[in-house]
């Protein structure tokens, strides 16, 4: 599913629910100058979709004891992932090979790398390889390995040794989780697995994520914010402590902020 399936005002709402968590009604219909009955049938169209849930008098993002499904998280923070993309896009310089790994912000680079040439792609990601497939510049190879489709990519052993085969210049991935003292974290030992593998045959390590990642729990750890040559976000964490372990990790840190207009 994409987003041109929401309006303009259904995104904003969603966006707002995944940054700034429960939203009350009464509070949106204000903000928008509707009528609650307005904000209701946006809500029931989110909820109908399975991208958010009704409280009492307000809205959440779904509880969900796993990774969400695919076309689920690419609604979610698409303008922030869009400005991620765009701005690792920037730099990656035409002639790179070029790792894209699991997750719907590396999917967004994918989109702002179509116009680049003469570049290498490896990905285990079908969405990346569909996104990049007709893309006249690039040569696109898609790993082996087992299909999922809740996140319509492949892992596994046959996956991590076909990246093994190149050694990159510049490897993306994403993470379902940040925790300032853990770095990034994923959902499954699969995931992970993955995200590890492009990284040990890679150069420029680039950690895509935007900043509602400080606040879920993944469980399976990818690697400290060290093993990272750069970390692209939206903003920084509003924690201290996690500010100051990036710092103290030595990761480059890249902030895209969103414009006033937005």
């Amino acid at each position: 599913m994409s987003s041109a399936h929401l309006s303009q005002r259904q995104q904003d709402i969603l966006d707002q629910i995944a940054s700034g968590g429960a939203q009350q009604i009464e509070e949106l219909a204000r903000r928008y100058g509707l009528t609650t009955q307005s904000i209701r049938r946006d809500i029931n169209v989110l909820c109908g979709l399975g991208l958010a849930r009704r409280l009492h008098g307000g809205v959440d993002l779904p509880v969900l004891p796993l990774n969400s499904p695919v076309h689920t998280r690419s609604l979610l923070q698409s303008a922030a992932k869009r400005r991620i993309g765009a701005k690792i896009a920037e730099l990656i310089p035409d002639g790179s090979t070029v790792f894209l790994g699991i997750g719907t912000t590396v999917q967004a680079t994918a989109g702002a790398l179509r116009e680049h040439s003469d570049l290498t792609v490896v990905t285990n990601n079908v969405e990346v390889a569909m996104v990049l497939g007709a893309a006249p510049g690039i040569r696109l190879h898609v790993t082996g390995g087992v299909w999922r489709p809740n996140d319509r990519d492949v892992v596994g052993l046959d996956a991590i040794r076909y990246f093994e085969k190149f050694h990159a210049t510049h490897a993306v991935v994403g993470a379902g989780g940040l925790n300032p003292q853990a770095g990034a974290l994923d959902f499954s030992q699969g995931d992970a697995q993955i995200s590890n593998g492009i990284l040990a045959n890679s150069r420029i390590r680039i950690l895509a994520a935007d900043a509602t990642k400080w606040d879920l729990a993944a469980a399976v750890r990818i690697a400290p914010f060290s093993a990272f040559s750069c970390f692209v976000t939206d903003r920084l964490p509003e924690n201290p402590e996690a500010s100051r372990r990036l710092n103290e990790s030595g990761i480059r840190v890249i902030v895209c902020n969103a414009p006033e207009t937005e």
